[in-house]
Order: structure tokens, then C-alpha cells, then sequence
């Protein structure tokens, strides 16, 4: 009996204990307001946790801020408006589970200065309203109106979450946030008091934020529709690679040089990657987002032999697009600035070619539909074109492919390509290589195409149609599966027509990899050399 009331009365203070620590994790806590020094009628942010789904009391001093004064209320951030009578104040938030802990915030005016000549008035970004704020779509134009957006500059951007759930605290982080910047093709209209903006691939449910030189906005909600579709990300895989480029100089005249360029692998909603330098540092002499151009001179004619080496560190996860195909609109005669370098002919694609128009015209007159027309694209180009596999070379050329009627990998992708910009679908080829069951590399080509209201959705032509490169084995059971995504056995290392460094008239170019995109890889100039581009090698494989 005795030891019976022993364990009841432990199973009480249990009880009690896990309900006193239920019961603080659900009280409310404040993280941080943004701005901490404000001007009277600025808005100001609360990020927390817990704050009630529901509105509770704002307290400045223990004094509940009136209704009218809050101007947005969710369990993890609170927007409201500074009232003029406080020269600084304690924040609280009070809620049917408590009273959360304090926060400061003060007035600018009331914030001693040292030299008050010096004192510059800066005012962040605010925004008063978003439209449409509900039901909005990827890839179609919100407006935002408020004050103090000023005018487009590097520091400036639109935020869009990227996660269901965030607060201002995590503005910052890149992994949280779709940064559209005011001076990039997104951006329709940007002014001190409006923006009309883009949204980007990536966006869901939750809220958009404006950055500036000057601070952080409020965040102001936002929900996307998902009529069309959306994608969906599958299990990823982290492959480690070794990219190995070996030079041997013969002689050089005085002024001379060799540049190559390599790719950086893109990063993408399906992939990220992080490009290190082995060896040959030194010679690294400029660099983009996409490729970067090792240099060689006169200097380096002693040295011989000359090792560039790379580590490649990327993520790959498998993403598939769920299209309700019923729903989808074409592009119209007015597509969006930012999809126009995806809709015109360039260097890569022969969008304007004659046998591509004929039978994208003949296409248009059968099926409205994007979707559908990506299908018959796709099936056109493995029917009119003989794939050779064994022509895996940079000499792969589409327009020699359309006139012979046969082609390697890279030729076919290129084509389909063509076939959807000439539909009016944005298109974009990819290069890289396909990952064996045996952990080889296989150069391979697929694709990209934009769908408004879903985005970017990765898609490999030739798995689609049954054409199976020899030792690659695919994920999807379904071949038909890989119209709409792509699996964690794709790695992209080049996308789409890239602008590389001008060269003099005189130099000798070379394409020499098949695993790029690029106009070329090598330009030399009054130098005698050797180059061997050895594939690159699969290091390990990290499964996520």
C-alpha cells in the first residue's frame, strides 16, 4: 500500500512538472523587434513564438496599445504602429497563457546624438498594401504599395519566403527567402512608393518583405494559388567530385597566353553546389556566377606541365512538377521580360530555323495546350531525328543534325529546345552527366521549361522517350514521369547560352569538352600547347 502511494504521488509531481514545462514553452516569447530605434507612426516589427493565432495585448509600458495601432497579429510576428507618446518604451505581449518577456524599443528623436548636424533621418521601407495578397501565382505581377522603397539600387530587393512559417529574424538567410533585386528582370516597376514585381520560383504561403540600404519593411502576407500545379522535392544525394585539367606549354612568344574556362555547376531549385580550387589558384583571373577563367602566359612556358584542379561538393535532390494540366494557359503575345532571353533564338538554340518553325506551326494547329505541346515537341524530335549515341562530341551541331537527320544527345535537347521556344514556351538546356548504379559518369543533356504558375520544371527529353543511355539505369518506373522532373541521378553542370570573356580577332578558340554549353573552352594566342580534359571523377556519394 505504502509503495503504491509512493508511485502515485511520482506520477503526480511528474504531472505537474511536464504541465509547468507545457506550460512555459506555450507562454509567449518575444526574439527581436526591427527597427529597435523608430520615428513616431513608423511601423515596427515583433518576431516570436507563440503569440497567439489570435490577437492579444500589445503592452508598451503595461499599457494595452490600442486595436487600431496593430496592424498585423500571427503567432510569429506582430507589425504595429509607434504611437507619439513614448520617448522609449517596455514591449510585452499578453496572451490568454501569460505575459511574455520584455523588449525596448525607443524613439529616434528622443535617442541622444553627438552631433546633431550630423544626424541623417532614415526611415525603412514600408509597405501598406499587396496585390493580389491572396491567391497570387508564380511567375504573374504583385504590386506593392507603401513608402520609402526608394529607388532600384544593388542593396534593394523584394523578399518572398520560401518557407510556410517565418519571422524577420531570419530575413536574412538565403535558405528562408527568394531575393528578387530591384535591378534584375523581375522587377517590372520600382519606385519610392510602389513596386510591381514578379513572383519568383520557390515562393509559398507566407509573407513578403522589402530590403534596403535604409533597413528591413514590415512583413506583409501573402498566399500563393496552386491551381496550375506545384513542385514537389524528393530524396537528394551529395556527390563529391574531382575536375582535373592538365596543360603542358611548348614555347610561347613573349605576349603570349591560353585562358580555359570552366563551368561552375548552376544552382537550381533541384541542385547546389560548391566549387573549391586543388591547384592553380594563381592562375584564376576572373570569375562569374557561372563559369571562371584560368589564365596561362609566357611565364609559365618553364614550368611545363601545369595541373588545374577543382573539387566539386553538390546536391542533387529528385523534383517532379504535379501539373493539373486542365488549368494551364498559354504564354500569350506579352510574356514577362524575364522569360524573353528563354523565348528568342540564341548561340545554343535554333529557335528560328526554318524546319522548326514548319513544325511548330503544324503542332500549334493541333494542340493549345502546354503541356500537351512539350509532348508532341518531344515526340517529334526523336521521330524526325535518328539518335546516335556514340556522337557524344562538342562537334555536335543541331543544325547539321536537322539537315542529316541524325545526332547526338546534345543535338536532340537543343532542338527540342528550339521546338518549345517557337511554341512560345520558355525553354533552357542543361548539361552534365548521369550517375550509374556502378558510380560512372555519363555526359547527358536535358532540359527546362516554365510553366506560369508552377516555374522552372526540369524535365530529360530522351528518358521520356524511351532512349536510354547505355549503362544508365532510370529512377522513375514510369518513363513518362521524367516529362515533369528530373531524379537525384542528374547532375547539371552548364545551363543555358552564357556570355564568356571577349577575345582579339587573332586567337584560336576550341570547344573541347562534351559536357558544356559554352561557345568554347580554350582561346589561345601566340602559345604552343597541350590540354586533356580528363572527365571528371566520382569521389563519394552522401544519400540525405
Amino acid at each position: 500500500m505504502k509503495q503504491r502511494r509512493i508511485i502515485t504521488l511520482c506520477i503526480l509531481i511528474f504531472l505537474v512538472a511536464a504541465g509547468i514545462i507545457i506550460y512555459r514553452n506555450m507562454q509567449p516569447r518575444l526574439l527581436a523587434i526591427d527597427p529597435v530605434i523608430v520615428m513616431s507612426g513608423d511601423l515596427v516589427n515583433i518576431a516570436g513564438r507563440n503569440l497567439g493565432k489570435k490577437e492579444g495585448e500589445l503592452l508598451l509600458d503595461n499599457v494595452p496599445l490600442p486595436s487600431q495601432a496593430i496592424l498585423f497579429w500571427s503567432p510569429f510576428l506582430i507589425n504595429f504602429r509607434m504611437p507619439s507618446n513614448y520617448d522609449s518604451a517596455v514591449v510585452r505581449v499578453k496572451t490568454g497563457l501569460g505575459v511574455s518577456n520584455p523588449l525596448m524599443v525607443a524613439l529616434a528623436s528622443k535617442v541622444p546624438s553627438k552631433a546633431e548636424n550630423n544626424l541623417i533621418q532614415q526611415h525603412n521601407p514600408s509597405i501598406t498594401s499587396i496585390k493580389p495578397s491572396t491567391n497570387a501565382q508564380i511567375g504573374k505581377l504583385i504590386e506593392l504599395r507603401g513608402s520609402h522603397f526608394g529607388m532600384p539600387e544593388e542593396e534593394s530587393a523584394v523578399l518572398f519566403s520560401k518557407v510556410p512559417i517565418i519571422s524577420t529574424l531570419e530575413a536574412i538567410d538565403a535558405d528562408n527567402f527568394a531575393r528578387v533585386e530591384s535591378i534584375s528582370l523581375l522587377v517590372d516597376k520600382w519606385n519610392d512608393s510602389y513596386i510591381a514585381a514578379y513572383v519568383p520560383d520557390g515562393t509559398e504561403n507566407g509573407y513578403v518583405l522589402v530590403r534596403t540600404r535604409n533597413g528591413l519593411s514590415n512583413a506583409f502576407p501573402i498566399s500563393i494559388s496552386r491551381n496550375p500545379g506545384r513542385l514537389s522535392r524528393g530524396d537528394s544525394v551529395t556527390y563529391t567530385l574531382k575536375d582535373t585539367l592538365v596543360v603542358h606549354i611548348a614555347a610561347s612568344l613573349p605576349d603570349g597566353r591560353v585562358s580555359f574556362i570552366l563551368s561552375k555547376p548552376p544552382v537550381t531549385q533541384y541542385q547546389s553546389t560548391m566549387a573549391t580550387i586543388e591547384a592553380g589558384a594563381d592562375h584564376l583571373r576572373a570569375e562569374t556566377a557561372v563559369w571562371q577563367e584560368f589564365r596561362l602566359g609566357a611565364a609559365d612556358a618553364r614550368l611545363g606541365r601545369i595541373e588545374l584542379q577543382r573539387r566539386l561538393i553538390i546536391d542533387v535532390c529528385e523534383i517532379t512538377a504535379d501539373i493539373t494540366i486542365g488549368t494551364l494557359q498559354p504564354l500569350g503575345t506579352k510574356p514577362p521580360a524575364f522569360l524573353s532571353p528563354y523565348l528568342a533564338e540564341d548561340a545554343l538554340v535554333p529557335s528560328t530555323n526554318p524546319s522548326i518553325i514548319s513544325a511548330a506551326l503544324s503542332m500549334k494547329k493541333k494542340e493549345k495546350n502546354p503541356f500537351r505541346q512539350i509532348m508532341l515537341a518531344t515526340q517529334w524530335t526523336f521521330s524526325n531525328i535518328k539518335l546516335k549515341q556514340e556522337k557524344q562530341s562538342f562537334g555536335d551541331d543541331p543544325i547539321d543534325a536537322l539537315k542529316s537527320k541524325a545526332g547526338g544527345i546534345r543535338s536532340l535537347v537543343l532542338i527540342n529546345c528550339a521546338l518549345l521556344r517557337a511554341l512560345n514556351i520558355p525553354a533552357i538546356p542543361v548539361a552534365g552527366f548521369l550517375v550509374t548504379e556502378d558510380m560512372r559518369l555519363i555526359p547527358h543533356y536535358w532540359s527546362e521549361y516554365y510553366l506560369i504558375g508552377i516555374g522552372w520544371i526540369p524535365f530529360d527529353p530522351a528518358l521520356a522517350i524511351g532512349m536510354i543511355p547505355s549503362g544508365f539505369r532510370p529512377v522513375f518506373s514510369n518513363r513518362s514521369n521524367y516529362y515533369q522532373g528530373i531524379d537525384n541521378k542528374h547532375i547539371a553542370m552548364a545551363r543555358g547560352y552564357q556570355l564568356l570573356p571577349s577575345i582579339p580577332a587573332e586567337a584560336q578558340k576550341k570547344s573541347k569538352i562534351p559536357w558544356s554549353l559554352f561557345e568554347y573552352d580554350e582561346v589561345a594566342h601566340g602559345l604552343s600547347y597541350t590540354s586533356t580534359w580528363n572527365p571528371p571523377i566520382l569521389l563519394s556519394t552522401t544519400i540525405q
